[in-house]
């Protein structure tokens, strides 16, 4: 009598495995190479989708409404020559960037992106540090290795999956600018550019990522020479520099995209070579063992003993500074460079009306002080803040969604204590990066003779911790209602309220929708006395959602990604 054989398949094979059965005979072949790295290139790209989604949304959103509301700002002759001051003053070129023919609508948006580049490198860096080095350092790559995809091929999906985000922001950009009514070639060769210059710094992040062992060290590597680039255009923007400096450093090249200096086919060459070489340096490189770098691996002897985690409350501590120490390196580069050029800043808007009165629209009040300057600087550290609090939430539901909070809740820790714990310590993070920001812009403005009293800049940084924590509060919320769209729906009500505030002036909305923004409700500190009833409201709305939150989550079963 024969003995029937049965197919079976064990729980804890991976996906695509060939099933066995009783004679040792597979009833299929296992997936081919190609296969297998178009599977790693959907993965990361689902891993990418919802932050790409925000950045992508929040830049194009913001960039468009400069477009749209160019012709209501900018009526008459005379507004247009007055806004045209502003091209070649040192300290405006500076901060935003190289000015060209700013009386047409192409010159007025790209003067607008010398500051909205930074925030697209600011994405980049961390895009494609966080899909190599931190899902390597958290173990996530230990299994993917050990498939029939190599080293190489592996980092070769984690870079097409960044391409395939960056090029939807070139198409975004194209799109939507050319709609709004901006030249559909300048459209276009603004979001090939912005594109470029996301890659470029995605690309850094996974360089730095290959040189160094930890996603903290592979951020603070690329932040740095985010910083020397950052200078070399504020060398470039003095009046005695020569003009090639702006070349020095990708910052300086969307300033040339305007028709008129007809540089597209030298931009576009120089990002393309720029990519084409930190691509090849990243392939070469990513032929090394698993967890270790180039320039120091796990697998080296410490300089000193570990320091041991002692409790839970240090375990929260350490995760949260991880992120705070990056988003504190931007805060604090930002307010020291607003500092720094509060005085010079504040004497060039004196000379335009236009930019005051635009200022005033926007909720930036007596912009030509430097406490106004001051005022419109912590406009910008409460959106930074916004967003880490945003990003400390969704760090919290990727411990769950990761299953590693498993290991901490089958011991004498409830789930409610985690919880709060990881909270508390987000939310004193927000405070010390706030106060961070107020130190940084006392000494800058002190340093060129315009100081503003540390109490005031105290108070500047009070004013905006409210938001943060209201930001924080939502994404607890949303983590225990709907935990798989913590991140995507945090990110994108922060970024929404920032485009009602910031947009909304200028498309000049009803005063009832633009209030509707927690943004909004900010009073201009110092230039303006703060205003607590709304500061308590904001921090009554998120306490409150942080309890809903917890309480769901607390009941719920937790959840994968």
């Amino acid at each position: 009598m024969t003995i029937p054989t049965t197919t079976t398949t064990r729980p804890t094979d991976p996906p695509g495995a060939a099933a066995s059965t009783g004679d040792g005979r597979t009833d299929r072949t296992p997936p081919s190479p190609v296969r297998v790295w178009l599977r790693l290139y959907r993965h990361h790209l689902r891993l990418l989708r919802g932050a790409a989604i925000a950045w992508i949304t929040g830049l194009t959103v913001v960039s468009v409404g400069v477009v749209a509301t160019y012709e209501d700002r900018y009526a008459t002759p005379e507004e247009l020559a007055l806004f045209a001051e502003m091209e070649g003053i040192p300290a405006f070129e500076a901060m935003l960037g190289r000015f060209v023919q700013l009386t047409t609508v192409e010159g007025a948006t790209l003067s607008r992106w010398g500051m909205f580049s930074i925030l697209a490198a600011v994405w980049g860096m961390l895009a494609g540090a966080r899909l190599l080095r931190r899902a390597e350092e958290r173990g996530h790559l230990e299994l993917l290795r050990a498939g029939v995809v190599g080293p190489r091929g592996l980092t070769l999906s984690a870079i097409a999956a960044l391409f395939t985000t960056h090029l939807c922001f070139a198409v975004a950009v194209g799109v939507s600018h050319t709609a709004a009514g901006m030249d559909t070639a300048t459209s276009w060769a603004l979001g090939g550019a912005a594109a470029l210059l996301t890659a470029t710094f995605a690309l850094g992040g996974a360089l730095a990522s290959q040189l160094v062992a930890s996603y903290r060290r592979a951020v603070g590597l690329v932040g740095s020479v985010m910083g020397v680039l950052l200078g070399l255009r504020l060398l470039a923007a003095a009046s005695v520099t020569p003009e090639w400096v702006w070349w020095t450093t990708p910052f300086g090249w969307v300033g040339y995209l305007h028709p008129s200096d007809e540089a597209w086919a030298t931009v576009f060459a120089a990002f393309s070579v720029l990519v084409l070489l930190l691509l090849l340096v990243v392939v070469a490189l990513s032929q090394r063992d698993l967890t270790a770098g180039w320039l120091g691996g796990a697998t080296d002897e410490p300089s000193r003993s570990p320091r041991p985690v002692r409790g839970h409350t240090d375990l929260a501590t350490r995760l949260t500074a991880a992120g705070a120490r990056t988003w504190g390196a931007i805060i604090g580069i930002v307010t020291l460079a607003f500092g720094l050029l509060s005085r010079d800043f504040s004497e060039a808007v004196a000379d335009l009306p236009t930019m005051v009165e635009m200022g005033n629209q926007l909720g930036w009040y007596d912009i030509d002080t430097p406490e106004g300057i001051v005022a419109f600087t912590f406009a910008l550290v409460a959106l930074l803040l916004a967003v880490f609090a945003a990003g400390q939430a969704a760090a919290i539901r990727e411990e769950e969604a990761s299953w590693r909070i498993e290991h901490l809740l089958v011991r004498p820790l409830g789930r409610v204590r985690w919880l709060v714990t990881r909270i508390a310590t987000a939310a004193i993070a927000v405070v010390l990066l706030a106060l961070l920001g107020a130190a940084m812009v006392s000494i800058g403005s002190a340093v060129v003779g315009s100081p503003i009293a540390v109490v005031d800049a105290l108070v500047a940084a009070v004013n905006i911790i409210p938001v943060a924590w209201l930001s924080l509060g939502i994404g607890i919320a949303v983590l225990g209602l709907a935990p798989r769209l913590t991140a995507p729906l945090t990110y994108g009500l922060v970024l929404a309220a920032y485009l009602l505030d910031f947009v909304g002036g200028l498309l000049e909305l009803p005063e009832w929708a633009l209030e509707l923004s927690p943004f909004r409700q900010l009073a201009a500190v110092p230039a303006q006395s703060i205003e607590p009833l709304p500061l308590l409201v904001m921090i009554g709305v998120g306490v409150v959602a942080a309890a809903i939150g917890t309480t769901v989550f607390r009941r719920r079963d937790l959840q994968e990604a």
